[in-house]
């Protein structure tokens, strides 16, 4: 078993300097060999960094230590060998651009083998500056390395210094990779525009990101497709780039949360190159940090040091006193591991709030202006039509071709107090029959022309309107559940609009059929403050827990 018992000595620090979190990448290895070939390469790297010749253990892939030694910059080294594998890990610690005022520059490697399980590697990389010193977000030369040189994965997908490259054919892939909760890495989803290009290199996005997101550059074919898998609200064309952060479902999508870079600002201005990869490193780079246990978890080279010193001080021979002396010196490795970490923490933290709040600021602008803009179409629709106020709500129709068409028709066709869910909108496109189709095109019509005014401005004789132009087209509008509160116990009964959980307490039903071709439900939530219906989802017939 090699350990390497060296004392631990902190790098040095000066007060007033701010700990900054720069990057954090980890993913699997799975060449033959991948663990020797991961230190070799990695140790290869430390020697452009220690300002010495790396000395012969070093080379061995074993462990070492140069702080302290004249001329070298504070690189280290440990490597433990297990009953249940080895792990080597390293820290580099190099001056910055005002080495006069303390700046530092730290680097952490990690490559782990486990019994039975695939080789992971992790960098990290930060920088200790002075307050208001910015920090350009990038990843080591090293991850370049390792990504160049071996065969990597994450999430069960292989990532590599290059974009995957969707089609329509296998864009399907990139949808349900999209989807899965359990995902760790952002996809960043980069479209063609009309031209047939990108509006950045993707390979230029690959080179600054790779290992710390799933690159994917859209054919305009896989665009159209995707579209139709996602809908537009979760869609990229057209020369866009989006941000798929991890944790998005079904159940919880919000377009809002999954970042959007249209290919030209306000006025036709293109966006300049280094700022959109700026921007998509902000984004993506933070998250990295979340520390997680197991097969996604960073190991610090203190928590190696203090495992190896343990179970040297419990296997070697000697007095009580100095193995606690061995793993109270750990211990304090651990402890200024920890208080990085700590501080790490909070600044992520000031960071994330500084974005969240600039975040749900333009999302409810956008959303204000979005609102607005239909208002406006409609009024002016009406205006043109001669119609009055009277018409407002009466944009002008025309026929639901399909239920491919849905959702443009929706938005063209429905006025502003109806919004209907992409779930919606998905299981029509997988689940709707034809033979449906000009039914449920009325039943929308009909609520838009009776339902919306009767619960906006009330009276029974628009209540009764409502109820008669539902019933000629066989449709009923009912509770879903005799007791209204149990929708809120079923999960399917719910559905997210921006940061808004909508309970699908009612439906519109046409049929007692469990068959789509003779049957439809329409589950709706009416939002008061906005004087919305939201159309959680259609026409799938929802079952319960107890079904």
């Amino acid at each position: 078993m090699t350990t390497g018992l060296e004392m631990p000595r902190p790098p040095s620090r000066r007060t007033g300097m701010n700990l900054r979190p720069v990057s954090r990448v980890s993913f699997t290895l799975t060449d033959t060999d991948a663990f020797e070939k991961a230190i070799n390469q990695s140790v290869t790297w430390l020697g452009t960094k220690a300002g010495i010749a790396l000395p012969s253990p070093a080379l061995d892939r074993l462990s070492f230590d140069l702080r302290g030694v004249e001329g070298a910059n504070e690189c280290h080294a440990i490597r433990f060998d297990g009953d249940e594998g080895a792990t080597w890990a390293a820290r580099v610690d190099e001056p910055g651009f005002r080495p006069d005022l303390g700046e530092m520059w730290s680097t952490e490697l990690f490559v782990e083998r486990r019994a039975g399980d695939l080789v992971r590697f992790g960098a990290q990389l930060s920088a200790r500056r002075a307050p208001g010193m910015g920090v350009k977000l990038t990843r080591q030369r090293v991850v370049r390395d390792i990504l160049s040189i071996l065969s990597a994965e994450a999430d069960g997908v292989a990532i590599t210094e290059a974009p995957t490259v969707y089609s329509a054919a296998n864009v399907y892939e990139l949808a349900n990779l999209a989807y899965r909760g359990d995902r760790r890495l952002p996809i960043v989803a980069i479209a063609t525009d009309a031209s047939g290009g990108p509006q950045i290199n993707p390979q230029r996005i690959a080179t600054r990101l790779s290992g710390a997101a799933h690159i994917a550059y859209l054919e305009a074919d896989a665009s159209w497709e995707l579209t139709r898998l996602l809908t537009k609200r979760m869609s990229v064309f057209n020369g866009a780039i989006r941000i798929y952060m991890p944790g998005l479902t079904d159940d919880n999508e919000d377009q809002f949360a999954h970042p959007l870079w249209l290919p030209q600002l306000a006025g036709g201005t293109p966006r300049h190159g280094e700022w959109l990869l700026d921007s998509l490193a902000e984004s993506v780079f933070p998250l990295g940090f979340r520390d997680r246990e197991g097969d996604s978890r960073f190991w610090h080279i203190a928590q190696i040091r203090q495992v190896a010193t343990t179970a040297a001080a419990n296997a070697a021979v000697g007095g009580e006193v100095e193995k606690l002396r061995a793993e109270l010196e750990a211990a304090k490795a651990v402890a200024a591991s920890s208080r990085d970490d700590a501080e790490s923490a909070e600044e992520l933290m000031q960071q994330e709030l500084v974005k969240r709040t600039a975040a749900e600021t333009e999302a409810a602008r956008i959303r204000a202006d979005l609102d607005n803009l239909k208002t406006e179409n409609f009024k002016l629709i009406a205006r043109l039509a001669g119609l009055g106020e009277v018409a407002s709500q009466e944009p002008n129709d025309r026929l639901l071709l399909s239920y491919e068409d849905l959702e443009d028709w929706a938005t063209e066709t429905l006025g502003p107090h109806i919004f209907v869910h992409s779930r919606a909108i998905k299981d029509c496109r997988v689940n709707g029959h034809a033979d449906m189709l000009e039914r449920i095109e009325k039943t929308l019509l009909a609520i838009r022309d009776y339902w919306i005014p009767s619960k906006i401005h009330g009276g029974m004789d628009r209540k009764n309107a409502a109820v008669m132009a539902l019933a000629k087209l066989g449709v009923e509008d009912e509770p879903c559940f005799a007791r209204r509160d149990r929708a809120k116990k079923e999960p399917q009964y719910s559905v997210t609009e921006g940061s808004v959980t909508w309970v699908l307490y009612e439906h519109f039903k046409y049929g007692n059929s469990r068959n789509n071709a003779e049957q439809y439900r329409i589950y709706y939530a009416w939002d008061e403050e906005a004087m919305r219906l939201i159309i959680g989802k259609m026409p799938t017939h929802l079952t319960t827990a107890a079904s």
